[in-house]
């Protein structure tokens, strides 16, 4: 018998003799254009060529040869078929079958990758609207527990808003409560006074001045007049003295002077109509009154009431707004951690960036790389092993929790990007471990334990996913549909098909 690699030599050297006699029948059926150089190198052929297309000039004569050519061409490929994949596969009893025993064992699948130690929680604490920084209370590597007071900004200007927005507040509620509430006896008093006094100066304005108050005017004016006339008079006397200028004399004439002038305008008042001006503004006095009385006596409108309303619900905001600005100028610990930077020291100004760093590193993230053709080896919930840098002999176990969707950029390279829980040794005066250390980590994909084991080269792959095996049985090789789990490069598990001991063909190598 042949060996594979003579068969598979002799399947070559026969489908290329089918195809070149296939070549030489479409020559002929052309007419004898095309000419085909024969296996054995033979130019000869080129004329032997010729000579045969003459016999089939005939149609029918065509279609008997094209028919015979199919058949040659059909038996020759299926031959070829038989020849290279059948007998390709069965192995022959007298060549030499190397085989491997299924046995147990474990099997793990691993994509390697590297990580750096990460916090769980970290936040940068500020203030919302800056100012000077009257004092830090903590320095870095200390461990505070939540609500722990960390830093203090000056605090005067937000006192002061507070305070005025308590007042504004205040107010608005007191306008609101005058609006809904029932007038007392002295508002209702003092509004009628008010609407009384306005009714009368109008009335004047119409009516005019009275006999009676025009003969007092005159009777001013003239008194008035006389002790302007003497005033003048004592002044004259005094006149030629040097301190004329201050003397009792002069104040005396300035006093009648100003009294004159002041009932000569009573006068002319009394003696005057009213003008349209003073008339028109002695009316809307009346009206206002009147209106002021009205409000007083009907309440306030729905619209009035909602306006007074509304002022208070914004007063009550504003409140609230400055008292959380004032909250603010405190720095509290939202979790308890380790302070891991602080950026500022008191009586500097700061803005809204970080002042104080906070971390948890109890529960510490390792954030994990893979090459991207580890993509199916990785998914949420796979165990991981973690190997740090700095502590080569201490085996670190995790979870993953999260993988990117998207791939990252490292080193120019697309990078797959994870997050995985970090679990505490055995050897606890190691944590918490400091943030940023660098690992070596391995995703566990699939692990089997006492699992039935074959080598990868004793799998027959039927269809995507479906595979068999050559069992040896008294010497003679069976096919055996086998159900595969994990696999890597050197064995696959065997979930159903196989039994511990059986002897499977590898075909390539002897495997133990």
């Amino acid at each position: 018998m042949p060996c594979e690699e003579t068969r598979r030599q002799q399947s070559t050297l026969d489908l290329h003799s089918l195809l070149t006699v296939s070549s030489w029948l479409y020559a002929i059926i052309r007419g004898g254009q095309r000419q085909i150089l024969p296996i054995d190198g033979d130019w000869e052929g080129k004329e032997r060529m010729s000579a045969v297309s003459a016999l089939f000039r005939d149609r029918r004569v065509v279609i008997v040869v094209v028919l015979v050519a199919i058949a040659l061409v059909a038996a020759g490929g299926g031959w070829y078929y038989y020849a290279r994949y059948v007998q390709g596969e069965t192995p022959s009893a007298e060549e030499t079958t190397h085989t491997a025993t299924v046995r147990r064992g474990n099997l793990v699948i691993v994509a390697g990758g590297t990580g750096t130690l990460i916090p769980n929680t970290e936040v940068d604490l500020s203030s919302s609207s800056g100012g000077r920084l009257a004092g830090v209370l903590v320095e870095v590597g200390d461990q505070v527990q939540a609500g722990d007071v960390l830093a203090r900004l000056d605090d005067t200007d937000a006192q002061s808003q507070v305070t005025q927005a308590e007042i504004n507040l205040r107010l608005a509620e007191l306008q609101l409560a005058e609006l809904t509430g029932t007038p007392d006896a002295a508002d209702l008093a003092a509004a009628q006074f008010q609407l009384t006094s306005a009714q009368e100066a109008l009335e004047d304005l119409l009516n005019g001045p009275s006999a009676e108050e025009i003969i007092i005017a005159q009777a001013d004016l003239a008194t008035a007049e006389k002790q302007l006339q003497q005033a003048q008079s004592a002044y004259d006397r005094v006149s030629w003295r040097p301190d004329a200028g201050s003397s009792s004399q002069a104040m005396d004439l300035w006093s009648a002077t100003a009294a004159y002038d002041k009932a000569r305008a009573n006068y002319e008042m009394a003696v005057a109509d009213a003008s349209e001006e003073q008339i028109a503004a002695a009316r809307a006095s009346v009206a206002q009154a009147q209106s002021n009385l009205n409000n007083l006596l009907k309440g306030a409108t729905s619209e009035e009431v909602e306006t007074a309303q509304l002022n208070v619900e914004q007063a009550r905001h504003n409140l609230t707004s400055a008292q959380i600005q004032l909250e603010e100028t405190v720095l509290t610990a939202p979790f308890s951690g380790t302070v891991i930077a602080v950026a500022a020291s008191a009586g500097e100004m700061v803005g809204t960036t970080g002042i104080v760093t906070l971390a948890d590193l109890s529960e510490p993230l390792v954030e994990l790389y893979l090459d991207e053709t580890d993509l199916d080896l990785i998914a949420v919930g796979y165990e991981v092993e973690v190997l740090f840098d700095a502590l080569p002999n201490e085996t670190f176990t995790g979870q993953v929790v999260r993988v990117d969707p998207v791939l990252v950029e490292m080193e120019g390279a697309p990078t797959i990007q994870a997050l995985a829980t970090l679990e505490q040794g055995e050897n606890d005066s190691l944590w918490p471990l400091p943030g940023g250390l660098n690992a070596s980590v391995e995703v566990i994909a699939g692990r089997a334990q006492n699992a039935l084991l074959v080598p990868v080269e004793a799998l027959r792959e039927l269809s995507p996913g479906q595979y068999a095996v050559f069992v040896m049985l008294d010497g003679e090789p069976q096919m055996r549909q086998v159900e595969v789990g994990l696999m890597d490069y050197a064995y696959a598990e065997i979930i159903s098909g196989l039994e511990q001991g059986d002897e499977v063909s590898t075909g390539i190598v002897a495997t133990e």
